[in-house]
């Protein structure tokens, strides 16, 4: 595939529009929007009719030939569906954030306009959800571990989830769950760890808690033992 895209490319760069590259030799329908090509010169995958930006699907048939440009749309409809698929992969193994998927496609050597088209479809579909994947992963983060929502908020943030959805699904997360309760479990810990006053404000403020709810729950422990 890389192999050919080299190839188109180049041709592109120096061919006029009467020029032809790539002629179909078969197709092979997998799904109303998806279909398996094979060229005459060899080269064989499979394209979701979305992802052409400048040829027809109505074009794709046997026999027929495209120029360079052409080809090229082509080809790059072919490489967003090799990350759709691979995006998928990942979203079978658990729920995925745009900006997570995006960087290990990166990493797995896809091109970043490919991506971009996958996962605009894979969104579309509601596969891929930002939403979900933050209900998701605050749910399991506060499982383990005891933090107030400014750190929460922050967590999501830069895991590329935008401000308004951060917010949105920690309110939600709120409403069912008392953020005063993880505060003491949070000062509990602090305490098990030898922490002094100040260190265990500190801890408590990095953990997420305002000052306010923090001096709360020192006075609230501190009645208890008195």
């Amino acid at each position: 595939m890389a192999y050919i895209m080299h190839e188109i490319k180049n041709t592109a760069e120096y061919s006029n529009s009467t020029e032809f590259l790539l002629a179909i030799s078969s197709i092979k329908q997998v799904s109303s929007d998806c279909v398996e090509i094979t060229f005459c010169d060899g080269p064989v995958f499979f394209i979701r009719f979305c992802y052409l930006k400048l040829v027809h699907c109505e074009r794709i048939q046997n026999g027929e030939v495209f120029s360079a440009e052409e080809s090229l749309d082509i080809i790059q409809a072919g490489l967003a569906f090799n990350a759709e698929r691979k995006a998928l992969s990942y979203l079978a193994r658990c729920e995925q954030c745009r900006f997570g998927l995006e960087r290990k496609l990166l990493q797995k050597g896809f091109e970043k306009n490919p991506i971009n088209d996958a996962l605009d479809y894979l969104e579309s579909k509601n596969l891929l959800s930002d939403y979900r994947f933050a209900e998701s992963w605050v749910r399991t983060h506060a499982s383990l571990k005891a933090h107030g929502k400014a750190r929460l908020l922050k967590e999501l943030l830069s895991r590329g989830i935008s401000k308004n959805t951060a917010t949105s699904v920690l309110d939600e997360f709120f409403e069912s769950t008392d953020e005063l309760k993880l505060c003491l479990k949070a000062y509990e810990k602090a305490l098990k760890q030898g922490k002094n006053q100040e260190k265990l404000i500190k801890y408590l403020i990095d953990s997420g808690f305002s000052y306010r709810m923090i001096k709360s729950t020192i006075k609230m422990k501190s009645e208890e033992a008195s």
